[in-house]
Protein backbone atom coordinates (compact mmCIF):
# COMPACT_ATOMS: atom_id res chain seq x y z
CA UNK A 1 0.00 0.00 0.00
CA UNK A 2 1.24 3.46 -0.78
CA UNK A 3 2.22 5.77 2.28
CA UNK A 4 0.07 9.09 2.55
CA UNK A 5 1.36 11.99 2.25
CA UNK A 6 1.75 12.75 5.90
CA UNK A 7 3.42 9.63 6.54
CA UNK A 8 5.87 10.58 3.66
CA UNK A 9 6.76 14.11 5.59
CA UNK A 10 7.27 11.92 9.00
CA UNK A 11 10.12 9.98 6.95
CA UNK A 12 11.35 13.27 5.45
CA UNK A 13 11.48 14.50 8.90
CA UNK A 14 13.29 11.15 10.50
CA UNK A 15 15.66 11.63 7.58
CA UNK A 16 16.83 15.35 7.84
CA UNK A 17 17.91 14.93 11.67
CA UNK A 18 19.08 10.72 11.52
CA UNK A 19 20.91 10.99 8.41
CA UNK A 20 21.43 14.54 6.98
CA UNK A 21 22.18 16.40 10.27
CA UNK A 22 23.23 13.32 12.23
CA UNK A 23 22.01 15.01 15.32
CA UNK A 24 23.89 13.92 18.52
CA UNK A 25 22.38 13.58 22.25
CA UNK A 26 22.16 16.74 23.49
CA UNK A 27 23.28 19.40 20.72
CA UNK A 28 21.58 22.11 19.85
CA UNK A 29 19.79 22.53 16.80
CA UNK A 30 19.56 25.93 14.56
CA UNK A 31 16.69 26.04 11.66
CA UNK A 32 15.42 28.05 9.75
CA UNK A 33 12.17 27.79 7.16
CA UNK A 34 9.50 29.80 5.18
CA UNK A 35 6.47 30.06 7.41
CA UNK A 36 4.93 27.61 4.68
CA UNK A 37 6.97 24.99 5.89
CA UNK A 38 5.56 24.67 9.43
CA UNK A 39 4.11 21.30 8.61
CA UNK A 40 7.72 19.98 8.57
CA UNK A 41 8.68 21.76 10.72
CA UNK A 42 7.37 20.69 13.44
CA UNK A 43 7.73 16.80 12.34
CA UNK A 44 11.51 17.80 12.43
CA UNK A 45 11.60 19.34 16.11
CA UNK A 46 9.41 16.39 17.38
CA UNK A 47 11.77 14.10 15.68
CA UNK A 48 15.27 16.27 16.85
CA UNK A 49 14.22 16.08 20.70
CA UNK A 50 13.28 12.05 20.17
CA UNK A 51 16.98 12.17 18.91
CA UNK A 52 18.00 13.43 21.92
CA UNK A 53 18.48 17.42 21.27
CA UNK A 54 18.99 19.60 24.25
CA UNK A 55 17.17 22.55 21.96
CA UNK A 56 15.85 23.65 19.01
CA UNK A 57 15.23 27.11 17.93
CA UNK A 58 13.48 27.95 14.29
CA UNK A 59 13.62 31.40 12.28
CA UNK A 60 11.12 31.40 10.02
CA UNK A 61 10.83 34.01 7.45
CA UNK A 62 8.14 34.70 5.43
CA UNK A 63 8.06 35.87 1.36
CA UNK A 64 5.24 38.42 1.76
CA UNK A 65 7.20 40.48 4.36
CA UNK A 66 10.25 39.90 2.23
CA UNK A 67 8.30 41.68 -0.62
CA UNK A 68 7.48 44.54 1.57
CA UNK A 69 10.52 45.68 2.60
CA UNK A 70 11.42 46.20 -1.33
CA UNK A 71 8.19 48.03 -1.81
CA UNK A 72 8.11 50.12 0.88
CA UNK A 73 11.85 50.57 3.03
CA UNK A 74 13.84 53.79 2.75
CA UNK A 75 16.67 53.42 0.11
CA UNK A 76 19.07 54.06 1.94
CA UNK A 77 18.50 50.97 4.33
CA UNK A 78 19.22 48.47 1.57
CA UNK A 79 22.96 47.84 3.13
CA UNK A 80 21.81 47.16 6.27
CA UNK A 81 21.46 43.05 7.36
CA UNK A 82 20.76 41.57 10.49
CA UNK A 83 24.28 41.41 11.95
CA UNK A 84 23.33 40.48 15.85
CA UNK A 85 21.17 37.60 14.10
CA UNK A 86 24.07 36.18 12.15
CA UNK A 87 26.63 37.13 15.20
CA UNK A 88 24.10 34.78 17.45
CA UNK A 89 23.93 31.67 14.78
CA UNK A 90 27.99 31.99 14.73
CA UNK A 91 27.98 31.81 18.46
CA UNK A 92 25.73 29.12 18.39
CA UNK A 93 27.63 27.23 16.04
CA UNK A 94 30.88 27.69 17.96
CA UNK A 95 28.93 25.85 21.12
CA UNK A 96 28.26 22.90 19.13
CA UNK A 97 24.82 23.86 17.48
CA UNK A 98 23.70 21.73 14.49
CA UNK A 99 22.53 23.70 10.94
CA UNK A 100 19.12 22.88 9.21
CA UNK A 101 17.96 24.82 6.42
CA UNK A 102 14.38 23.81 5.01
CA UNK A 103 13.95 25.64 1.86
CA UNK A 104 10.70 26.31 -0.13
CA UNK A 105 10.82 30.07 -1.07
CA UNK A 106 9.16 31.35 -4.04
CA UNK A 107 12.44 31.59 -6.57
CA UNK A 108 11.16 34.37 -8.50
CA UNK A 109 10.11 36.74 -5.55
CA UNK A 110 12.20 39.31 -6.39
CA UNK A 111 12.04 39.04 -10.30
CA UNK A 112 10.10 42.16 -10.06
CA UNK A 113 11.83 44.31 -7.98
CA UNK A 114 14.37 47.04 -8.29
CA UNK A 115 17.67 44.61 -8.96
CA UNK A 116 20.37 47.27 -7.32
CA UNK A 117 18.39 46.82 -4.08
CA UNK A 118 18.47 43.45 -4.55
CA UNK A 119 22.03 43.21 -5.11
CA UNK A 120 22.54 45.47 -2.07
CA UNK A 121 20.53 43.30 0.29
CA UNK A 122 22.46 40.27 -1.10
CA UNK A 123 25.82 41.50 -0.61
CA UNK A 124 24.65 43.39 3.32
CA UNK A 125 23.37 39.80 3.69
CA UNK A 126 26.62 37.92 2.70
CA UNK A 127 28.69 39.85 4.51
CA UNK A 128 26.65 39.66 7.63
CA UNK A 129 26.26 35.93 7.35
CA UNK A 130 29.61 35.45 6.62
CA UNK A 131 31.40 34.68 9.98
CA UNK A 132 28.58 31.76 10.18
CA UNK A 133 28.63 30.89 7.03
CA UNK A 134 32.62 30.06 7.26
CA UNK A 135 31.74 27.56 10.02
CA UNK A 136 29.52 25.76 7.87
CA UNK A 137 31.22 25.14 4.59
CA UNK A 138 34.12 24.25 6.93
CA UNK A 139 32.42 21.52 8.54
CA UNK A 140 32.91 23.03 12.10
CA UNK A 141 29.22 22.29 12.73
CA UNK A 142 26.66 18.72 11.00
CA UNK A 143 24.41 21.00 8.38
CA UNK A 144 21.78 20.00 6.08
CA UNK A 145 19.18 20.73 3.73
CA UNK A 146 15.88 19.47 3.11
CA UNK A 147 13.01 21.09 0.31
CA UNK A 148 9.77 21.59 1.29
CA UNK A 149 7.20 22.31 -1.73
CA UNK A 150 5.37 25.69 -1.99
CA UNK A 151 3.09 26.16 -4.51
CA UNK A 152 5.00 29.21 -5.67
CA UNK A 153 7.73 27.18 -6.15
CA UNK A 154 6.04 24.68 -7.50
CA UNK A 155 4.65 26.04 -10.28
CA UNK A 156 8.13 27.63 -10.98
CA UNK A 157 9.31 24.02 -11.74
CA UNK A 158 5.68 23.06 -13.59
CA UNK A 159 4.35 25.96 -15.11
CA UNK A 160 2.33 24.24 -17.69
CA UNK A 161 0.09 22.03 -14.50
CA UNK A 162 -2.42 23.00 -12.79
CA UNK A 163 -1.02 24.16 -9.46
CA UNK A 164 -2.49 21.03 -7.53
CA UNK A 165 -0.84 19.01 -9.86
CA UNK A 166 2.51 20.88 -9.99
CA UNK A 167 2.84 20.67 -6.16
CA UNK A 168 2.08 17.29 -6.14
CA UNK A 169 4.88 16.42 -8.56
CA UNK A 170 6.91 18.52 -7.05
CA UNK A 171 6.45 16.67 -4.14
CA UNK A 172 7.02 13.50 -4.93
CA UNK A 173 10.37 14.67 -6.89
CA UNK A 174 11.49 15.61 -3.20
CA UNK A 175 10.20 12.43 -1.82
CA UNK A 176 12.01 9.87 -4.53
CA UNK A 177 15.22 12.62 -3.98
CA UNK A 178 15.72 11.72 -0.42
CA UNK A 179 14.62 8.29 -0.89
CA UNK A 180 11.39 8.31 1.13
CA UNK A 181 8.84 5.96 0.50
CA UNK A 182 9.79 2.58 1.84
CA UNK A 183 9.26 0.83 5.01
CA UNK A 184 11.96 2.45 7.04
CA UNK A 185 14.11 5.38 5.12
CA UNK A 186 16.41 5.65 7.94
CA UNK A 187 17.76 2.18 7.36
CA UNK A 188 17.58 2.23 3.34
CA UNK A 189 19.91 5.37 3.87
CA UNK A 190 22.22 3.76 6.22
CA UNK A 191 22.59 0.50 3.47
CA UNK A 192 22.59 3.23 0.54
CA UNK A 193 25.94 4.98 2.37
CA UNK A 194 27.58 1.79 3.49
CA UNK A 195 27.63 0.91 0.10
CA UNK A 196 29.26 4.43 -0.68
CA UNK A 197 31.67 4.09 1.93
CA UNK A 198 32.62 0.52 0.55
CA UNK A 199 33.08 1.74 -3.14
CA UNK A 200 35.05 4.87 -2.56
CA UNK A 201 38.04 1.89 -0.38
CA UNK A 202 37.50 -0.57 -2.97
CA UNK A 203 38.92 2.64 -5.77
CA UNK A 204 40.65 4.21 -2.98
CA UNK A 205 42.83 0.68 -2.47
CA UNK A 206 43.37 0.19 -6.37
CA UNK A 207 45.33 3.87 -6.37
CA UNK A 208 44.39 4.36 -9.92
CA UNK A 209 46.59 7.31 -11.23
CA UNK A 210 45.60 9.80 -13.78
CA UNK A 211 47.08 9.84 -17.23
CA UNK A 212 47.97 13.35 -18.72
CA UNK A 213 47.83 13.72 -21.96
CA UNK A 214 49.58 17.16 -23.74
CA UNK A 215 48.70 16.76 -27.29
CA UNK A 216 46.14 14.50 -29.59
CA UNK A 217 46.56 11.16 -29.44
Amino acid sequence: MNASHQERLSELAKVAINVGVGLQRGQELVMTAPVDAVPLVRLITEEAYKAGASLVTTLYSDDQTTLQRFRYASDDTFDKASGWLFDGMAAAFRSGAARLAVLGEDPSLLSEQDPTKVARANRARSAAYKPALELIVGFDVNWSIVSYATPAWAKAVFPNDPEPVALARLWDAIFAASRVGGADTVAAWKRHNDALHARTEWLNGKRYAALHFRGPV
